[in-house]
């Protein structure tokens, strides 16, 4: 067997040159009008507002997480086409503390402005339905992924960080502590990453399971879906995904690394999104045709409203942005190339996801309305949360490398080099 030899690609250690301005100065002005009008809302509706707060919440700490966990996948089944992209995926780990921190506030004090059953009695199922119980598995179970999403990426920055003070970058001292050489760094990070990939996966799927289950479906408790966890995680995934597009597209012109995320590139992550556009729409399917034709009253009643006013329009807008526009939008390989189209779609998907995340809750807490709940709260608490993502990101690109410069060996191996081709018998 004869293999081609393949010359080992350089990536420069690059950040950006402190905060961007604009981004700060964008982030601030955000996260500060959303807080005002959060605090508005709280005033004069708290149970709208500690409910925009929970579906924002969902939708931001998933996109985050979903974008963690693309790095942890593209890394643990050694993706080598990945690599360029690989950190910008992992910038959104900043994010995490600070979802996880957001979240003790509707949980432990204001849940009973979110969930019905608080005030309402869970007869029959106490067991399971009873806020000590339910703050335990969540919170408990966030936390066992924060830790191990921020380990994975300690673990996936350290040998980067030790070329990087090397070079003389200040402020590392604490991530390189004990540092050896440069080959046994990397291969220790790489063992590590091996083992803390699947236990962040595992753990991605337990604890957004908790989430789907007790903060999505427990809403109405006569409610019952088998499916309501994977297609809450999976859109995260979606989420994450098309959120690493957009940020790798702005980093790729501000920074210009078009030499090192090339077209091929934007072809591979292109396909990543068309491929779980098309997931997110079995996922969908597959739920509704089994509480359709089981013909099941309870289990009916949370489709029935999505398909009557006033949430049929925004089940047809979800339905296009998730699915029908970016499945024919994408078909091919030369709109995944293209960097404003595949960007544009991206943004749909986020848009779409927002929505989507709003039809979980909304049509379940508010029945009977004429008009959509859908205005300032919601949107406030939006701009609330995407200040703190956008900050949050750029602070991760201002203190660490990028770009991946070091490649496990596992890799190397892959890519053939130094494996000289056999002679002919």
């Amino acid at each position: 067997m004869s293999h081609e030899i393949v010359e080992l690609r350089e990536y420069p250690l690059r950040r950006l040159d402190g905060m961007p301005r604009g981004v700060l100065l964008a982030a601030a002005l955000l996260a500060l009008l959303g807080l005002l009008i959060f605090i508005v809302a709280l005033a004069t509706d708290a149970d709208r507002a500690w409910r925009a707060y929970l579906y924002n919440w969902i939708y931001f700490a998933g996109i985050a997480q979903g974008a963690v966990l693309l790095a942890v996948v593209v890394s643990i089944t050694r993706g080598v086409w990945s690599r360029p992209i690989r950190r910008i995926a992992l910038s959104f780990v900043a994010f995490l503390p600070i979802a996880y921190l957001i979240l003790f506030p509707p949980i432990l004090f204001f849940a009973e402005h979110i969930i019905p059953w608080i005030q309402e009695g869970a007869e029959g199922q106490e067991a399971y339905l009873n806020m000590p119980f339910l703050a335990a598995r969540n919170l408990l179970s966030l936390a066992a992924l924060l830790v191990l999403s921020l380990a994975f990426a300690y673990w996936q920055l350290r040998p980067d960080l030790g070329l990087a003070r090397a070079e003389g970058w200040t402020g590392l001292d604490r991530f390189t502590r004990g540092w050896t050489n440069q080959e046994l760094e990397e291969e220790r990070a790489s063992r590590n990453m091996g083992r803390l990939g699947p236990a962040v996966a595992l753990v991605f799927v337990l604890a957004y399971s908790f989430v789907a289950i007790d903060l999505v479906m427990s809403l109405d408790r006569h409610w019952l879906s088998m499916l309501i966890a994977p297609y809450v995680f999976m859109a995260a995934f979606l989420g994450g995904i098309a959120a690493t597009v957009v940020l790798i597209l702005i980093y790729r012109r501000h920074l210009t690394l078009h030499e090192y995320v090339e077209r091929a590139t934007l072809h591979d992550l292109g396909k990543l999104l068309f491929g779980y556009c098309v997931f997110w729409a079995y996922l969908f399917w597959s739920q509704y045709i089994v509480i359709w034709y089981g013909n099941l009253p309870y289990e009916q009643v949370f489709l029935i409203r999505l398909v009557q006013e006033p949430y049929l329009g925004l089940s047809l807008l979800v339905l296009f942005s998730l699915f029908v526009l970016p499945f024919f939008g994408l078909l091919g390989a030369r709109p995944k190339k293209s960097p404003a189209i595949l960007g544009g779609f991206a943004l749909l998907v986020l848009a779409g996801l927002w929505i989507e995340r709003y039809l979980l809750i909304y049509p379940t807490l508010y029945p009977d309305v004429e008009t959509l709940v859908l205005g300032l709260p919601e949107l406030g608490v939006g701009l609330l949360m995407l200040g703190l993502l956008m900050a949050s990101v750029a602070w991760f690109g201002t203190r660490y490398p990028l770009m991946q410069a070091w490649q496990p060996a596992t890799e190397i191996e892959l890519l053939g080099v130094g494996v000289e081709e056999e002679p002919a018998p």
